[in-house]
């Protein structure tokens, strides 16, 4: 069989045939490749990346008034410069994940401005996730490190530049919304704050230790906490307050901290640290316990460990600090990873973080209570204090 079969290749019809055979192949393989790659440039075309309503009256729009777009020497950026890699195979991957957005575009998930702007944040995110699992390579196609000009800067971005590098951050960390309007990232925080009310409101005040989840009053009687009057001062967030009896619906409690010595109307969460737990009305100092009295080797200050018996009310407080971290942390990520990378909270000392919050607040969407909790989860993970709470 196999030698009948080896006669027949070898005959002239069949040398012949299988002549034809492989130029046909080889012609049909040519034009297969080519139109393949036919196919994948122009789909890497920004004709094509806006032919969809989506994107033309969104993101292009938005892309048109950048510097990527248009530039004093002519030289810009198409999308697929920034969202599609040149090496083949990631190119590839990047095609078939597109089918997806294929999939949304028909269902119609973001075909209208409200869609896509409910959308936006967790578009945007998805895309800095992968530009920072890649270290920002598209990105790096055109500025080249090694050629950065830094005389060319103003003195505080090149400083600014250099620092980032060295500390291993990527293009992306810092340069959001560059080509396209920042989403509002503060959806996944304040999803987390409405989980946090609604804990404190199933929850009442059960538990052995409780936190409030805002600044709360406390009230120095039963009687005054019921009534909601002359209050004894606040109590800050995040704050840990050892339950010691109930009545009713009101809590009583027992706070614990710092005073220094001469600052008697405000207590602190340790030692030398100015992390608020708590103020006191002046009518309300004398019933501080005082249980021991150091002084801070650094500074000379004498400082006093005190504690309060108050009596709170249930509705702003829950027994979970983690999820009162969790919500801190999202904020953080969200409103300081925004201009910058978040660092590591620990790479500043727990009473700097104030003078940081301080000149970062015009920068960032955040109102006062929400300032005072996130300054107090960076100054519990500072440098000098290590996660202490």
């Amino acid at each position: 069989m196999i030698r009948k079969l080896w006669k027949i290749l070898w005959s002239p019809s069949g040398v012949f045939s299988l002549g034809l055979l492989l130029i046909a192949g080889f012609i049909a393989g040519i034009l297969f490749w080519g139109g393949f790659h036919w196919a994948v440039e122009a789909t890497n075309s920004e004709k094509f990346c806006i032919s969809c309503h989506e994107m033309h009256d969104n993101v292009y729009q938005e892309y048109t008034e950048t510097v990527h777009y248009s530039s004093a020497s002519g030289v810009g950026a198409v999308c697929a410069d920034c969202h599609v890699p040149k090496a083949w195979l990631p190119k590839m991957i990047r095609k078939v994940k597109a089918s997806k957005e294929l999939y949304h575009h028909f269902r119609g998930t973001i075909g209208t401005p409200e869609k896509f702007e409910e959308h936006r944040a967790v578009m945007a995110q998805r895309v800095w996730d992968e530009m920072k699992a890649n270290d920002s390579l598209e990105c790096r196609n055109c500025h080249i490190e090694e050629r950065f000009d830094y005389t060319d800067m103003a003195p505080a971005d090149a400083k600014q530049m250099q620092d980032g590098l060295a500390a291993g951050e990527t293009c992306i960390d810092c340069h959001k919304g560059i080509a396209h309007k920042m989403p509002d990232l503060s959806g996944g925080y304040k999803k987390l704050y409405g989980g946090l009310v609604s804990m404190a409101q199933s929850q009442q005040g059960a538990g052995d230790a409780l936190y409030p989840i805002r600044t709360i009053s406390y009230y120095l009687s039963a009687e005054d906490a019921k009534a909601q009057a002359n209050d004894g001062g606040q109590v800050l967030a995040a704050t840990e307050m050892r339950v010691l009896d109930r009545d009713g619906d009101v809590i009583k409690v027992q706070i614990s901290g710092w005073q220094q010595d001469g600052v008697d109307r405000v207590i602190y969460a340790l030692r030398g640290q100015r992390i608020f737990e708590m103020t006191l009305r002046p009518t309300t100092v004398d019933s501080l316990v005082r249980q021991g009295t150091e002084t801070d080797p650094n500074t000379d200050l004498v400082w006093h460990q005190v504690s309060l018996e108050a009596w709170v009310r249930p509705e702003d407080v829950v027994n979970d600090i983690d999820a009162i971290w969790g919500y801190t942390r999202e904020m953080y990520s969200a409103a300081c990873g925004t201009c910058h990378s978040a660092g590591d909270p620990a790479h500043h000392l727990a009473n700097q973080w104030i003078g940081i919050m301080k000149a970062m607040e015009r920068f960032v969407s955040l109102d006062k209570e929400q300032s005072r909790v996130l300054q107090k989860y960076l100054q519990l993970r500072a440098k000098d204090t290590g996660g202490a709470h």
